[in-house]
């Protein structure tokens, strides 16, 4: 087994330099970092990478494939992600925050989809929510847009990022129609009297048709609805991801990807639970898997950490542990 082990939100955002990291123990981390075949590259979303891994275009037409991974077929029809999203005005600028920071319900997100429904039921534009945090948009016709993930856009003012392409200007008002159904929604009044975000817009993206995939993995392993759904447009064995590294099964060989999706996202700046996060990150799965590395029981791996402003690939093989004169570095030494 060669295992490719992604791991999102691995670097924090370069700005703030190397004292995210102090006092980190990382040994198993850093390690691999240090011996393997390591190269930087520009930072990546988790949607951007599985798209250039998958060989998708830099557009991202990954909406089809999450909502398969939702368990919805997509069938033959070009399909939207429309995620629910709160618009925050700071200053002059609208700032977003995802389904992460809005706790949504099943029965919320029902009642929001089914006002959207009425209001669009003219224009042939049906949304589902198969996931109170991810929902979909089926069109009739294919959106020509330039979009961008909504994680990319988290935190972050959201008018230099709204749709474009030649298409861009109708999503647009559509967007600005949503706002408006959702503004004065009666979720919205019950929410904000119980302390929680309203969901005043929805961010669209991912516009797609689902096609058959080249298969780069002999399995996957991942919780993330758009990695499985991946797989199965690829005819990827897809199976469910195990409490740590030491329950990974590398029978079947091959190469195989790994999909940690439990770091909190930087942009909201949650440092104290991305350190605890990662620590336990280092205890149960870099430390594990290099262990089995060691042993023999995996022929490689190679981490793919990814950032928001930078990524690092490292490739271990199990002769690489003598390379003692690359010394291990602190993780705040890759940030610089």
């Amino acid at each position: 087994m060669n295992c490719h082990l992604l791991v999102p939100e691995l670097f924090w955002p370069a700005a703030a330099g190397g004292e995210p990291y102090r006092g980190l123990s990382l040994p198993a981390l850093e390690t691999l970092l240090a011996r393997g075949a390591r190269t930087r590259s520009a930072g990546a979303s988790l949607e951007r990478w599985l798209a250039a891994a998958h060989s998708l275009s830099a557009e991202l037409p990954l909406a089809p494939y999450s909502l398969r991974g939702d368990g919805v077929a997509p069938g033959d029809h070009w399909w939207l992600r429309a995620d629910p999203v709160h618009l925050k005005v700071h200053g002059d600028r609208l700032v977003l925050a995802d389904a992460s920071r809005l706790e949504l319900t099943t029965d919320e997100a029902r009642e929001y989809v089914a006002t959207l429904n009425r209001h669009f039921a003219g224009e042939h534009l049906t949304f589902i929510a198969p996931s109170p945090e991810r929902w979909y948009a089926k069109v009739a016709a294919e959106p020509r847009l330039g979009t961008l993930a909504t994680t990319e856009v988290a935190g972050r003012s959201v008018a230099p990022f709204l749709p474009g392409g030649s298409d861009g200007a109708r999503w647009r008002k559509t967007i600005n129609e949503i706002q408006m159904l959702l503004h004065e929604h009666p979720c919205n009044s019950a929410r904000e009297a119980g302390g929680r975000l309203p969901v005043n817009s929805a961010w669209l993206w991912g516009a797609g048709r689902e096609s058959r995939l080249p298969a780069p993995y002999a399995a996957t392993w991942a919780d993330h609805p758009l990695v499985m759904g991946l797989a199965a447009a690829g005819g990827t064995a897809a199976r469910p991801l195990p409490a740590s590294g030491a329950l990974l099964d590398s029978r079947g060989g091959g190469t195989q990807l790994v999909t940690l999706t439990s770091l909190p996202a930087t942009a909201y700046g949650d440092l104290p639970q991305w350190r605890e996060a990662l620590a336990g990150l280092e205890r149960d799965w870099f430390q594990p898997l290099l262990d089995a590395l060691r042993k023999g029981a995996i022929e490689s791996l190679t981490l793919h950490g990814l950032g928001a402003d930078f990524s690092y690939s490292s490739e271990m093989r199990p002769r690489d542990r003598w390379r003692f004169w690359r010394a291990r570095r602190p993780l705040h030494a890759y940030a610089a």
